[in-house]
């Protein structure tokens, strides 16, 4: 079985069990570019601005109440999980998603037609453009769209960069007495201990909270109700408060109406606050990676101040080893969103005049970061840092060894006597200890209490 349904194009046959329409099929046909399509996260975002949009219609008597609730029910059930997979538009599209927007209201009223007792394609009764984006434009509801997702998929990030922060939290606590060398420009710096290090990493891990909070609420202030250039033409009286608070009431989220719907509508850079946040906690947790892969390095020939869980067999020619590979994975990770930063930064830019017509790209560069992130950070902690033990006898033996702590002596010899000493055991083999005892400034029982107090408690 098939039906026809024209535009001012032409007319296409479609199978019958498509909910999709003319625009869709169009779309699918031009746009054969990486087989990506929209998730879950987005199809209910958009399907949401749908819902809320025939309640505000139906409040401000544009929308008759049995087509209303008709699109209602057909919501509904998408939002439940149904016909996901008759969203089909490529993330690279049309500019500023006039597809995904199309397909969205073409899926909308043949639901709702099939809901109503009637065929598919029967746009009389409800008709994709005239009922189901009434009062909409695809140049608000779209960017909307974005926000609404990226609130969704913010809100599972920060759940993982707090669980992580507090997992940092507990290592601390753990290695708070394995005392190491610390190391700067990669040499020997003053003692430190291994806890200090993990809890540096859970501080900077909630600082990215507060970041994430602040572009949380950017993103809080609504597109909709600006219809194409942020005039609001064509809709229903109250329109932009109604649709707002519905779209409010059904995510539990405390969304608000823009002050200004053409500024909100011309600039992007709401979405490149997002970035940041999502793109900061990429540039902390590439470092922290980077640490954990030289700490862990080794065993032999390494550092190996930390172990590591063993995930997977780490060579096919070397028996036995095993590598930090979920550092490595978190690491491409990283790679992957920092670079998704710059990318959005050049779409976010490349406006003109009412519009930003790169949106598409805009909302796949930021939401697919949160989504890698938020399962990257997940991975970290669980398969790596929960599972992280101290090797004590190595941080202890590169204590013995290290000429870091030889700093401590500086407010008793002064940093000439200390440097000309330091080098004087690096080239003798002598011991730091010994060199000092020789200067006649130092007791043996003095030299151990400078040592000890380097690492406050």
């Amino acid at each position: 079985m098939s039906r026809i349904e024209k535009d001012v194009i032409g007319e296409i046959e479609l199978p019958d069990n498509a909910y999709y329409g003319i625009n869709t099929i169009r779309a699918i046909e031009n746009f054969k570019i990486s087989g990506i399509t929209a998730d879950s996260d987005h199809v209910n975002s958009m399907i949401i601005i749908k819902r809320s949009s025939a309640l505000a219609n139906k409040a401000g008597k544009k929308l008759s109440e049995d087509r209303a609730d008709a699109i209602v029910k057909a919501c509904d059930r998408i939002i439940s999980g149904s016909l996901h997979d008759n969203f089909r538009i490529d993330v690279f599209q049309a500019g500023a998603g006039t597809s995904f927007n199309m397909n969205a209201n073409e899926v909308v009223a043949n639901l709702a037609l099939e809901i109503s007792g009637k065929k598919k394609g029967d746009y009389s009764f409800i008709h994709p453009n005239d009922h189901v984006n009434m009062s909409q434009s695809t140049n608000d509801v779209f960017p909307t769209m974005i926000r609404i997702t990226a609130v969704t998929k913010m809100a599972r990030f920060r759940e993982q960069v707090k669980a992580l922060s507090l997992a940092f939290r507990e290592k601390g606590e753990q290695f708070s007495k394995v005392v190491k060398p610390g190391r700067t420009h990669l040499q020997d710096a003053a003692p430190i201990t291994l806890g200090t290090e993990f809890n540096a990493w859970a501080y900077t891990m909630n600082r990215a909270l507060e970041e994430i909070d602040n572009a949380v609420d950017f993103l809080l202030e609504l597109n909709i109700g600006g219809t194409a250039v942020g005039t609001g033409i064509n809709t229903a009286p109250g329109f932009q408060k109604n649709v707002v608070a519905e779209i409010s009431k059904f995510t539990g989220f405390a969304y608000r109406t823009s002050d200004n719907l053409p500024g909100i509508m011309e600039f992007m850079t709401d979405f490149c606050r997002a970035m940041n946040a999502v793109a900061n906690v990429a540039i902390d947790l590439n470092k922290i990676s980077n640490d954990t892969r030289l700490m862990y390095s080794g065993p032999g020939a390494g550092l190996h101040e930390i172990r590591i869980p063993a995930v997977q067999q780490g060579s096919s020619i070397m028996p036995g080893k095993i590598n930090p590979s979920i550092a490595e994975a978190t690491n491409m990770i990283c790679h992957s969103v920092m670079g998704a930063q710059q990318a959005l930064n050049v779409s976010a830019q490349a406006g003109q005049f009412e519009l930003n017509v790169m949106m598409p790209h805009i909302d796949y560069e930021l939401n697919r970061s949160f989504d890698i992130l938020t399962n990257g950070l997940s991975m970290f902690r669980e398969k790596l840092i929960n599972g992280i033990e101290a090797d004590a006898s190595s941080c202890l033996e590169h204590m013995s060894r290290s000429f870091g702590s030889a700093a401590l002596l500086n407010p008793y010899l002064g940093y000439d006597t200390v440097a000309k000493i330091v080098q004087e055991a690096l080239h003798s083999g002598k011991s730091i200890k010994s060199l000092v005892l020789a200067t006649g400034k130092i007791s043996s029982e003095d030299f151990d209490k400078i040592m000890s107090s380097g690492v406050p408690e």
